[in-house]
């Protein structure tokens, strides 16, 4: 599944579709929160509401969510 149709999906927001990108690469939350420039807390946010949006306890889970299409 190609990450728009999956956010549209899982009604994930903006920010979300781009903390999600982030985190399909493998990135941890400071990696992230670095490159886009954003607080470390606002990264676990949205990571946090990710998770709770798609019904995934893991980035593990969730990268398989993804992939699995």
């Amino acid at each position: 599944m190609v990450l728009p149709a999956f956010c549209e999906h899982y009604h994930l927001t903006a920010r979300e579709s781009v903390i999600l990108n982030e985190v399909l690469q493998g990135k941890d939350n400071q990696n992230i929160a670095s490159s886009l420039q954003l607080a470390l807390g606002t990264v676990k946010t949205h990571a946090h509401n990710i998770l709770k949006k798609t019904g995934t306890a893991t980035r593990q889970g969730l990268t398989q969510l993804f992939w699995k299409g």
